[in-house]
């Protein structure tokens, strides 16, 4: 009996790699958003999108590796670079939650976000290996991207005179950037699109570039709280919020019927071009517009303030196709200012603010 036991277990181990025909692995590969943009800064190119990966098979599946190939418009092959499982700390575990479990979409950060500026980028190929848990079955998915390179329609001031950081921008590591439409508690709330993927948190500095002096619960220790918010180009207010308390509070529960709940109190201005800029955790009772007026390019609008989920005083400023959270994120550019490098003043024109830079305004 106990022999008979034992072939039968060892005819199952043997038969599990086969308990699933290979046509039950079945992955989609699209890029989001549809149209990827490159966004230009000083030295390289940034690709700002993910990689959704839909597991439309019955079997769960791991990301093994992740393969760009980047070509000019002539076909020349420019780079190519790589996540893996090779090594000791591995290149593929920068991919978060790489298994796919069946009936599941997975967005992965595109990997490869930042490349050197003057390589002319026209198409890129991914390849994408993947396999199931006990890596007997294995498959590759493939997909071409074809980056655009975006320019701003009008010329733009920052939204904030003076001396400021860019506390938090769209970085790889930036939250803003990091904000999954695909993760379920986002999209149970009805989140479709990245609004935010090109966005800046403001926060006016001192000379020694500190943001605050004292108590920082105090809203009114921070340097910034009650600086003037100016539109950063000509436009027409198509929505104002005023009324909200600078707790840096929101009601979640509202999400779902109201996602801008988020920004506490803001303006929304069409820019034109298809261009609206989002100013958000605005100061309650600071608002100096209303829906329907048109505004001069640095006319002032509000002050920053702490409402919604405000961490601390701060103007939050992003450029998107739309006017609420429907809508694309798209890169802007800014002109008239000067990053602070030491003692160095660098003028900048038609770029944007990277993550930790400090600026100055005119």
């Amino acid at each position: 009996m106990r022999a008979f036991v034992l072939s039968c277990l060892c005819l199952c181990a043997a038969a599990s790699p086969f308990a699933f025909a290979a046509d039950e692995l079945d992955v989609g590969l699209s890029a989001a958003p549809g149209t990827v943009y490159v966004e230009r800064l000083p030295d390289v190119q940034s690709l700002n999108f993910e990689l959704l990966l839909v597991n439309r098979g019955a079997v769960a599946l791991d990301i093994d590796r992740i393969q760009l190939s980047a070509y000019d418009a002539q076909g020349a092959l420019l780079l190519r670079r790589l996540v893996d499982g090779n090594g000791v700390r591995p290149s593929i575990g920068v991919i978060d939650g790489r298994r796919i479990a069946p009936g599941q979409t997975l967005a992965v950060f595109n990997p490869f976000h930042s490349l050197a500026r003057e390589l002319p980028l026209a198409r890129l190929h991914y390849d994408i290996d993947l396999s199931n848990e006990d890596g007997s079955h294995t498959l590759t998915r493939s997909l071409d991207v074809a980056p655009v390179a975006y320019e701003n329609r009008s010329e733009l001031l920052l939204p904030v005179r003076g001396r400021l950081i860019n506390y938090d921008g769209h970085d790889f590591l930036g939250h803003h950037r990091r904000f999954d439409v695909h993760f379920a508690p986002i999209a149970a709330m009805g989140f479709t699109a990245n609004f935010m993927r090109y966005s800046y948190d403001f926060v006016p500095v001192n000379a020694a570039g500190d943001m605050v002096a004292g108590d920082r619960a105090a809203n009114e220790n921070w340097f910034g709280f009650g600086a003037d918010v100016r539109a950063v180009a000509a436009g027409t207010v198509v929505a104002v919020v005023n009324d909200q308390p600078d707790n840096r509070q929101f009601d979640q529960g509202k999400l779902a019927t109201q996602p801008m709940v988020l920004f506490g109190n803001y303006v929304v201005i069409d820019h034109g071009h298809g261009e609206f800029g989002v100013y958000g955790h605005l100061r309650q009772g600071s608002a100096k517009v209303k829906p329907g007026q048109r505004v001069r390019a640095g006319e002032t609008i509000a002050a920053i303030g702490a409402s919604g989920s405000s961490l601390f005083p701060h103007l939050h400023f992003e450029l998107q196709d739309g006017p609420d959270t429907r809508a694309e994120g798209l890169p802007s550019y800014f002109s008239h200012y000067a990053r602070l490098v030491g003692t160095q003043r660098i003028a900048r024109a038609r770029l944007p603010v990277d993550t930790g830079e400090i600026v100055e305004a005119d």
